[in-house]
């Protein structure tokens, strides 16, 4: 019994820790609005360079790296193990040297972004829209539409 109520404190002291760090990460985000919560360990890279809207949520391992810009709207919701990735290797120099080229991402207002998809850099999505799981999104989304697979298609339009 003793050790199940120590357990049940650990458990609710990380989730206070979690936002500690969401409070963290907003105040070194560009821009951070309200509602930002962070759900478990992430890894942001770049927080300087990104734009958080109200009510945004980052699940438990996603990634962010924010070096070519990333700006994300209102009501987005960053599922666990997601990857927002704003700089890329430039393939035409690949041989002789590393060049990265950094691109921003825009993610509009009313958004999910599936477990385990990937937007790749230079990408927009468009309000309202659902990244499927798992979606790797190469090319930009419209408004209105539920996008999957890799690479993401749009399946339908809502």
């Amino acid at each position: 019994m003793i050790v199940k109520k120590i357990f049940l404190i650990i458990h609710i002291l990380a989730y206070k820790i979690v936002r500690i760090k969401a409070f963290y990460y907003s105040k070194l985000f560009k821009r951070c609005g309200k509602n930002f919560y962070l759900w478990g360990n992430c890894y942001i890279k770049n927080p300087q360079k990104i734009e958080i809207g109200n009510n945004v949520s980052i699940n438990d391992g996603a990634y962010l790296n924010g070096l070519g810009g990333i700006e994300i709207g209102n009501n987005v919701s960053i599922s666990a193990l997601a990857k927002i990735v704003s700089t890329s290797l430039d393939i035409k120099v690949f041989k002789i040297e590393k060049l990265h080229i950094n691109k921003k991402i825009t993610i509009g207002n009313n958004v999910q972004i599936g477990v385990g998809a990937i937007i790749l850099s230079g990408m927009t999505i468009g309000d309202n829209v659902i990244v499927g799981a798992g979606a790797v999104v190469t090319k930009d989304i419209n408004s209105n539409s539920i996008a999957v697979g890799n690479p993401a298609k749009v399946l339908r339009k809502i």
